[in-house]
């Protein structure tokens, strides 16, 4: 036996060395992974592939419904993970908004928000969000994704407030609440992050120059003129040129943060030292114009004069300038220190108490135009959160869709809750005794529609002199098709001919911006630059305004109509009133990067430029007669405006004012130069005549403006405008079609109106009875039975007068259907047929089924609790008389004959005024010049010297022009 196991063990050995040496010998040889199916083979010999599916992501996030669009949110739950993972991770958690705690609603978590720029990059990557149990991918921007890989933490999950991932993007109607709750969501938020993009050799410089050398306030005015600083105050502005500076959601993600912090991929800084040397940069260049100084000693600068000069209109300067200024923090911030032994909440609604808005909506958007957004309707929503006189609030298209007015449909129950509706209720109460209105954000409408409303609510909420001055300043976005064509809150695919609706004249787009991001000679990035002149009208400011060419008329609200007409060529037209002040006579050429061109000189007769002074209304005129305040020109302007003319070039048949302020030495020149560019960048100067008094004034319009326009006046706007009437007039039936979609229009909005005030009241009377029936039933006792005496007491007591009405209705009819059962003749007393009657209410009562038959029917039981109703005698009869006694016809024929002329007097009656109708609506105006028969295009404003200041008012009344109503389109 011994042998054999000594033979087992060597046999055994034997084979283990057979096995163990080839595999040593091949695993000591270099191997190659083969690039075509990632399996390895040796000194690169050629083998079969092994083909491997790629990996596919896991199934694709499906959102759940909220609870509750306007009490809920989603926080997305970062799990914790190493930087070397390439996946992330995360969870989407449902948290509640408790209305009782704060103002606004109290989050019950700590989280932070992350500011991000969309872009228009497609969701290429893709996140792992785990739900029930199993992994579910969503596609996100590459930039996005980015962002979650720096923010992720190696050590503790971490919960964030992403827009792009917390929202649902295709369910419109909870992207309407979550926008009314954008002052929540970023207002209680921990920190606010804002993530600039990857990171780069530039953007490093720009943080370090920013810590360690612009906050060192001792030495910076020796870093103003340091040579070796040029490319870092050019990193600087690289920085604040990144694409996130020129988003519109971050003005209120900024100013509603309680901190924030900026990240550029590895570096971060907090936003408060990112302000700090943003407002020095911007002080610094914009009264020294040091830096651009400082950028021409480097030879790599040199040759690009005015590197700096436009950087207050970059998006990063107003950003920060509007932030500044957004809130006044009154004593109770000052006091929320206080509260450091107390929690977060506290501190918080100190903190919130505090702070009070300071900008209208009209101004916000008025000067905020530099910022961009990717759907147009941000243009109004992205700001409602921050203004002074606005509460967003979603809109109730998804609750309660109204059906087609021409369609019968039932009354159907509203879906409102009674704690929404209440709310509702309370808050339409108290906008009549508040600064801040509600402002209906709707996604699912129309671009032009949101545009009407914005300016209606600027009309609505403007001094009344100055009410029109917000077609006058460009704000809208570029008209751009709707992506919410294809989806509504209903599922139903909208009309196309209606989102096709480009916006009217009326609507001014940023085209007429006077900043831009450009190429410029020279650099090689975009460079912020002007490309239009000021408006004249200025921005909205209580304090001061820049003209006042109506004087005290303000708008007519009475006759300012907006109609949107669908048929034929379809427009959106707003009337106004006002008068024709001139007409264009000439128009010369406008005016190219602010150089004064040779024929503007002409115009105005200025012969000898050397030996003579600038003719007072033309100096004037290329000034707009005001400062750079808007107040009076300086009165060196005249003698600046002469040097400019000496020395600017003219031979060469412009003044160039561009090289004047880059190359000549003289800081009155400069300034007097700017101004001029800020008034007739892109403009034409213009002489116009007077129909009446064939008197000529000059001015400045649009570059688009003709020969032949006219100079109106409209009641309501600071400065005169430009109209051109179409010639083609309209025909008979348009105007009759007009007239008849506005009579019909008018119904519908009237009906529209009731329906929607039926609907609330028979809500709130139905949540009243709810909380009656809820009162009673905590009482000891008491049941929900509507049989019980107890609870049918309250209801007959509370709705008692109309329930009375029913009974006595009822009881008539039933007295005279008895009577002409019976044969009964008039003189029958109405005691005898007491029984009669109430045996027919029963049965009327089993017919109708309302829900008034619940109401009782038989006197309530007596009982010390329940106070009993009078009874009121019934057995003494009523004397009869011919005028007293009811109308009983025996003669079918008669009674017929009745009903016949009946009919025929309603079916004459609405013959009559049928007729009458399609008179009126046909009905045209006698005089072939009459307003009605044209329309206008909005040119935009205009400069008319002499005619600024409530001249032109002394002028209508002195020549008795009469006052038009304008269709503008």
């Amino acid at each position: 036996m011994q042998p054999f196991l000594k033979f087992l063990r060597d046999f055994l050995l034997y084979l283990f060395l057979c096995v163990s040496v080839p595999i040593l010998f091949v695993m000591s040889r270099t191997s190659v992974l083969c690039e075509g199916c990632q399996s390895r083979f040796f000194d690169g010999y050629s083998h079969e592939h092994i083909p491997r599916p790629a990996p596919q992501p896991p199934e694709e996030f499906v959102y759940e419904q909220l609870p509750s669009k306007r009490r809920s949110m989603r926080l997305l739950n970062l799990f914790s993970s190493s930087p070397e993972n390439p996946q992330i991770e995360c969870k989407l958690v449902v948290v509640d908004i408790d209305p009782k705690k704060l103002t606004r609603g109290s989050i019950g978590k700590e989280y932070e928000a992350l500011s991000w720029c969309w872009g228009t990059a497609a969701p290429t990557s893709y996140i792992n969000i785990r739900k029930n149990g199993r992994i579910y991918s969503k596609k996100v921007q590459p930039d996005l994704l980015a962002a979650l890989k720096a923010l992720r933490d190696p050590q503790k999950d971490r919960y964030l407030w992403i827009d792009a991932i917390c929202i649902n993007q295709e369910d419109i109607g909870e992207r309407n609440h979550q926008v009314e709750m954008m002052s929540t969501i970023y207002g209680q938020a921990k920190s606010v992050c804002v993530w600039l993009g990857e990171g780069d050799a530039t953007s490093a410089m720009a943080f370090k120059f920013i810590q360690k050398e612009v906050l060192q306030l001792q030495n910076f005015d020796e870093l103003c003129d340091s040579k070796e600083a040029s490319k870092k105050w050019g990193a600087l502005l690289d920085l604040m040129q990144r694409q996130w500076f020129s988003r519109r959601w971050v003005v209120q993600e900024i100013a509603l943060a309680r901190e924030a912090v900026i990240y550029c991929g590895a570096e971060n800084i907090p936003w408060k030292d990112f302000a700090v040397a943003v407002e020095l940069f911007v002080e610094v260049e914009t009264a020294t114009h040091r830096l651009s100084e400082v950028m021409k000693k480097d030879p790599q600068f040199y040759h690009v004069p005015g590197w700096f000069e436009y950087v207050s209109a970059l998006g990063a300067s107003l950003l920060v300038e509007a932030t500044g200024k957004l809130f006044r923090d009154t004593k109770s911030i000052a006091a929320a220190t206080e509260y450091g032994g107390r929690n977060y909440k506290d501190r918080l609604v100190a903190e919130r108490a505090g702070r009070q808005p300071l900008l209208s909506l009209e101004y916000l958007v008025s000067s905020l135009s530099i910022f961009d957004v990717s759907v147009e309707h941000d243009t109004i929503y992205a700001l409602l959160a921050i203004a002074k006189d606005t509460t967003p609030s979603a809109s109730e298209s998804e609750l309660t869709q109204e059906p087609p007015l021409e369609r019968a449909t039932p009354m159907r129950k509203p879906h409102h809750k009674s704690s929404e509706l209440l709310l509702d209720r309370t808050k339409s109460a108290l906008e009549d005794f508040t600064q801040r209105k509600r402002y209906t954000v709707a996604y699912e409408s129309s671009y032009v529609d949101v545009c009407k409303t914005f300016i209606q609510f600027c009309i609505s909420q403007s001094d009344p002199t100055r009410a029109l001055d917000i077609i006058c300043r460009p704000w809208a976005a570029e008209d751009k098709k709707s992506p919410f064509e294809n989806h509504s809150s209903n599922g139903n695919r909208r009309a196309a001919t209606i989102n096709d609706m480009s916006l009217p004249t009326w609507v001014p787009t940023l085209s007429g911006a006077p900043y831009a991001m450009y190429a410029h000679a020279g650099v090689h990035t975009l460079k912020m630059g002007r490309k239009n002149a000021d408006t004249l009208v200025g921005l909205p400011t209580a304090l001061q305004r820049n003209y006042n060419a109506a004087e005290t008329r303000g708008i007519d609200r009475k006759t300012l109509r907006f109609k949107k007409r669908l048929h034929g060529d379809m427009h959106f037209s707003m009337y106004v009133k006002g008068f024709v002040l001139d007409t264009v006579q000439q128009v010369y050429p406008a005016s190219q990067g602010g150089a004064i061109p040779q024929e503007w000189i002409d115009a105005v007769g200025w012969r000898d430029v050397d030996k003579s002074d600038p003719p007072d209304e033309f100096w004037r005129t290329l000034v707009a007669d005001r400062g750079r305040d808007g107040r009076n020109p300086p009165v060196y302007y005249s003698r600046a405006c002469k040097e400019s003319f000496l020395k600017g070039g003219l031979p060469s048949g412009s003044v160039s004012t561009s090289d004047l302020i880059n190359n000549e030495r003289c800081s009155v020149v400069a300034q007097f130069c700017r101004r001029v560019q800020a008034v007739i960048w892109n403009r034409s100067l213009i002489k116009t005549k007077s129909t009446k008094t064939e008197s000529d004034n000059i001015g400045l319009a649009s570059k688009n403006v003709l020969k032949g326009d006219l100079v109106c006046i409209l009641y309501g706007c600071s400065v005169p405008v430009i109209l051109r009437r179409c010639e083609k007039k309209k025909t008979p039936d348009q105007l009759a079609q007009e007239r008849e979609e506005d009579f019909i229009n008018t119904i519908r909005d009237v009906q529209r109106r009731w329906k929607r005030k039926y609907e609330r009241n028979r809500s709130a009377k139905l949540a009243r009875i709810s909380r009656l029936l809820k009162k009673l039933m905590r009482k000891k006792g008491t049941s929900m039975d509507t049989s019980d005496p107890m609870i049918m007491f309250y209801i007959t007591r509370k709705y008692g007068t109309r329930w009375r009405r029913i009974v006595k209705a009822r009881r008539a009819l039933a007295r005279k259907e008895l009577l002409l059962l019976e044969g009964a003749t008039p003189g029958t007393s109405d005691h005898s047929v007491e029984n009669s009657v109430g045996s027919i209410i029963d049965i009327e009562s089993q017919k109708q089924g309302h829900a008034e038959d619940h109401r009782p029917q038989t006197p309530l039981p007596k009982s010390p609790g329940f106070p009993q109703p009078p009874q009121t005698p019934r057995s003494i009869p009523l004397p009869q008389t011919p005028s007293t006694a009811p109308n009983v016809y025996t003669d079918d024929d008669e009674k017929k004959r009745i009903e016949d002329e009946k009919i025929r007097i309603k079916e004459q009656i609405a013959k009559n005024w049928d007729k009458n109708f399609q008179a009126w609506v046909k009905r045209v105006p006698e005089d072939e010049e009459d307003e009605r028969w044209y329309h206008y295009l909005f040119l935009g404003e205009a400069y008319v010297h002499g005619m600024m200041d409530g001249e032109a008012m002394e002028y209508q009344n002195m020549q008795e022009i009469k006052t038009s109503l304008f269709e503008l389109r």
